[in-house]
């Protein structure tokens, strides 16, 4: 089934982190549809005159304003979707003002879209890791409150050459067999992926490992995918995150998928992204992509 990604682009041709991944991690020709998002940031006291130029030529069916930096970039993005053997005809182009700031934008577009992610290279991800660190600040839950965070998000860096495989990070809530869900959609036609499913257990944790496997091996296996291209890894670890991070290290992951919101310990969920563990992985996981979904 083809899939549609909001792919966020920057003023700085050579990053494109996030269209390098879907070039790095999809086989080529996938039958994929990408919608790449440019906001074009209004600052009238900005350092850089460059950046505020208008694009004057033609607008190739391209919605919206966009800065010549801005064009630069969406051509170069275009260029490696092209190289990957995907159509032109599968790619669209989104420009606008920012209005709510740059985060809110992203997501709002995401929310109105019937993307099945939203696409962000690490410098994008930074802006992401501010906000969602400070679990008081009321910027930061409004977001979550406005959109419901209802498409997964994709935090990419730079893709390494010949990486590939998914860790998907269980803890028994039922967010995280939603993140199973997503895992199963994306890599139910991509054979080459394979998918490990991983447990933390700490002195917190009292649920079975055996049980969760069974339960998001089910969800795997109803999109198809076998035994083959499953495993199962269980570690011990004083902390979650520490121990995510050092699977991610010693497996060599091209993406680690979590659950946006985590099983409850006491009064507070484990994992809330205000703070908890999905946002230390945020800035501790810098050599997979990290899939945070809802």
């Amino acid at each position: 089934m083809k899939k549609h990604f909001l792919v966020t682009i920057s003023n700085d041709a050579e990053i494109l982190y996030g269209v390098r991944f879907i070039c790095s991690f999809f086989e080529s020709g996938a039958d994929h549809q990408v919608t790449l998002l440019h906001i074009c940031r209004r600052d009238a006291g900005g350092a850089s005159a460059t950046l505020s130029q208008m694009w004057q030529g033609p607008s190739e069916g391209i919605k919206g304003q966009l800065t010549v930096q801005a064009k630069k970039a969406i051509d170069r993005a275009k260029d490696l979707l092209r190289g990957h053997t995907m159509a032109i005809d599968q790619v669209m182009t989104k420009t606008c003002a920012e209005r709510y700031g740059k985060v809110k934008d992203i997501l709002t577009e995401g929310s109105k879209g019937a993307y099945d992610a939203i696409v962000l290279g690490r410098r994008a991800s930074y802006t992401l890791q501010w906000m969602f660190e400070r679990a008081a600040d009321e910027t930061a839950q409004s977001i979550i409150r406005d959109t419901g965070c209802t498409t997964p998000l994709w935090i990419c860096p730079e893709p390494l050459p010949g990486k590939k495989n998914v860790l998907l990070c269980l803890d028994g809530s039922e967010n995280s067999y939603r993140a199973a869900d997503h895992v199963g959609y994306i890599l139910a036609d991509q054979p080459q992926q394979q998918i490990t499913l991983f447990h933390v257990q700490n002195v917190k944790d009292y649920n079975d490992p055996a049980e969760i496997f069974v339960r998001a091996e089910e969800i795997l296996k109803g999109y198809g995918i076998g035994s083959d291209r499953l495993r199962r890894e269980s570690s011990w670890g004083m902390t979650v995150a520490g121990a995510i991070e050092s699977e991610v290290e010693r497996g060599g992951y091209a993406a680690v998928a979590v659950g946006l919101h985590g099983e409850r310990q006491g009064q507070a969920k484990s994992t809330r992204i205000s703070g908890g563990i999905t946002a230390k992985l945020i800035s501790k996981v810098e050599k997979a992509s990290l899939w945070c979904c809802p």
